[in-house]
């Protein structure tokens, strides 16, 4: 009751104190009934008000992700907050698309939501199309249909010339999530390797090869070719940087799917790191 009065507070400082103090509500009380009650008030919120009571909304609603389940309304509750993606505020469209990927994990199937996130790909306003790629990551993870339907779009604007590349670096790692099925995985995997093939900066072979490794320990039939891959770079690529992500990335390997190496593979890692951290790799070379 505390709380309902300060939302409904004309004073905005009370209404942002009110939304910041429901994760400490639904830690103290996490029953469905009263859950459900709270994030539609947090929905009415975010429905009614500007664009800093939606973040203070969207800060607690993923704040509080492990509760989202307990929703009852599911229904109701995503009219509220889909209601504000028609507004003609790129911010408010923006912060309406990270609300939605915050949800994606209950409402994975949704294709009005799929819909926007693909529209906003499209927008002129690079806080709108961010959003729309943090939400299509994460419906890209809870939804196989959402997947195969976004990762054509994905691929044009990685490949795409008008693309500016540190845009290209956000998009990249959705494609860690195209494991759904295998011939996803497998046009996501021939992307990734003209990536890495054709953009060889620093930047972007780190973030490429870090996804191709998530892609691989996900779809587990490719995890042999990613280390082989991955020991390539160690061995060959003279940038530290590089290195050091090849050894990390190998480690994530080894602890998911030991029994996937080979005693040769075991062997050259070994040796390859050992010479990374002591700064031998001209020597041996």
């Amino acid at each position: 009751m505390e709380l309902d009065k300060g939302l409904r507070s004309g004073k905005l400082g009370e209404q942002c104190e009110a939304v910041v103090r429901f994760p400490r509500l639904f830690q103290k009380y996490p029953f469905p009934i009263l859950i459900n009650s709270a994030f539609l008030k947090l929905a009415d919120v975010f429905r009614v008000g500007n664009n800093f009571l939606r973040l203070c909304v969207l800060k607690v609603t993923q704040q509080s992700e492990k509760h989202l389940e307990k929703i009852l309304n599911v229904d109701e509750f995503v009219k509220r907050v889909f209601s504000v993606i028609h507004s003609n505020d790129p911010v408010a469209r923006a912060i309406t698309l990270r609300m939605l990927g915050s949800m994606a994990s209950i409402i994975p199937e949704r294709k009005n939501a799929h819909h926007s996130i693909r529209q906003s790909l499209d927008s002129h306003d690079n806080v709108e199309v961010e959003a729309a790629i943090f939400a299509a990551a994460n419906f890209s993870a809870q939804s196989k249909d959402f997947a195969a339907g976004i990762c054509n779009k994905i691929s044009e604007m990685i490949q795409g010339l008008a693309t500016p590349v540190d845009l290209k670096l956000k998009l990249i790692p959705i494609l860690q999530h195209m494991h759904h099925d295998a011939s996803l995985a497998s046009s996501s995997r021939q992307l990734l390797q003209q990536l890495v093939t054709s953009y060889p900066s620093t930047k972007m072979v780190i973030v490429t090869l870090h996804t191709f490794t998530l892609l691989a320990a996900s779809s587990l039939v490719d995890i042999p070719k990613q280390i082989q891959l991955l020991l390539q770079y160690l061995k060959n690529d003279p940038r530290k940087a590089v290195k050091r992500l090849a050894i990390q990335d190998l480690k994530l390997l080894a602890n998911k799917t030991p029994h996937t190496w080979s005693r040769e593979n075991i062997q050259v890692y070994t040796f390859l790191s050992m010479c990374h951290v002591v700064g031998l790799f001209t020597v041996w070379k």
